[in-house]
């Protein structure tokens, strides 16, 4: 499915290519499961988050484009999606294809071809599905396993992909893999040779605005709960909603670079009690601004008290700076931090305490700015 928006807009854009495998047709707990011989096809199976990710990330692209906020226009996207079996229905009503790789290879030259329209123009890719590495990073269609002799046929060479891309006219090229990176031991013993979607030139150069950023580093996994969105899709969408803002006159701006380097932050948000590292790799050139909003964006603030003795004894407040008078926040006492949202600006925190305890009433004034601020109170 392809849709488009500001056909009527001259001028560079952005477009968007989504592809969401989360049904693999002949792997296990498939209705058209068949036995497979390698340990890489027979360890996988169905994914439920990848069509809750590509959903939430459909929508999101189609608000900031209601709100126009992003940088450059929203020109296109295009989405192919393979929901497991007895997923829950998303984006009814749209004329979707599913992801094998044909259609990904069709989707994949399709989307080239609108990025290569204007030097200007923003490209931004997101695969969620199956993923393992050996030499290269390799991502797998909904029709991996159908040859279970050779189920590679169903999968492509991603990093080479990647390299290929650099030869699109778009200076802004913006890559999301939310996969696996794991070896299995039938793959040390097999020389593969997996091909991309398209071969790299040997005289392309890297492009100008570059971010790939991976959910899992090399050998490593990514994580997410059954039909939700990944924990690396809800880091990504919160920092495209300006958990990375910078602001710049009236404006806040997300940029590439801001996402790469605060990818471990928005994953700690996420998931703060996860009991693994998620590890991520950042591949970034010039920073550069794909979205620009005018109104705040929410920041996630920790407020705590030095001692900490004082904390589980304190009535914390919060309110704007500019209006001492009206509470905005407030919290009885407790032993843990106190953390909350609040749109980015200035705000006083206030620490009040029992009479004649061992500690004494303070406030404090602070700048809230993305995307994570830690505060403690003098008491």
């Amino acid at each position: 499915m392809i849709q488009e928006f500001n056909s009527g807009l001259a001028g560079p854009k952005t477009h968007v290519l989504l592809l969401g495998v989360g049904g693999y047709k002949y792997l296990k707990d498939s209705p058209n499961a068949v036995p497979q011989q390698l340990e890489a096809a027979t360890l996988l199976g169905q994914l439920t988050s990848p069509v809750a990710s590509i959903a939430a990330l459909f929508e999101k692209i189609v608000t900031y484009d209601t709100k126009k906020e992003w940088s450059k226009p929203l020109g296109s996207i295009e989405i192919l999606l393979s929901p497991s079996p007895n997923s829950k229905p998303v984006l009814t009503g749209l004329n979707i294809e599913n992801a094998s790789l044909v259609n990904i290879r069709n989707a994949y030259y399709s989307w080239k071809q609108r990025c290569d329209t204007h030097e200007d123009n923003v490209a931004l890719f997101f695969y969620c599905g199956h993923g393992v590495q050996k030499k290269y990073h390799y991502l797998l269609a909904d029709d991996f396993g159908e040859i279970p002799a050779n189920p590679w046929v169903g999968a492509f060479n991603f990093d080479d992909t990647r390299t290929a891309f650099y030869s699109c006219k778009a200076q802004t090229q913006v890559f999301f893999v939310d996969a696996c990176r794991q070896i299995t031991s039938d793959m040390l013993l097999t020389d593969l040779t997996i091909p991309p979607l398209e071969n790299p030139t040997l005289d392309g150069s890297e492009s100008l605005n570059n971010l790939t950023l991976k959910a899992a580093a090399s050998g490593q996994s990514a994580y997410g709960k059954k039909d939700k969105p990944t924990y690396f899709t809800q880091a990504v969408l919160n920092g495209l909603d300006g958990l990375v803002a910078r602001q710049e006159n009236n404006e806040w701006l997300i940029e590439t670079s801001g996402l790469g380097s605060n990818i471990y932050r928005l994953l700690e948000l996420v998931n703060p009690s996860q009991s693994f590292k998620q590890r991520c790799q950042v591949l970034a050139g010039n920073p550069i601004d794909i979205i620009r909003r005018r109104d705040a964006p929410e920041v996630w603030l920790e407020v705590s008290c030095d001692p900490d003795a004082a904390l589980p004894l304190a009535d914390l407040s919060c309110m704007e700076d500019e209006d001492n008078t009206t509470i905005t926040f407030s919290r009885p006492p407790m032993a843990d931090p106190w953390k909350l949202n609040l749109k980015a600006g200035n705000y006083k925190l206030t620490a009040t305490f029992q009479p004649g305890g061992a500690f004494k009433d303070a406030a404090k004034k602070i700048a809230v700015i993305p995307p994570v601020k830690k505060e403690k109170i003098i008491c």
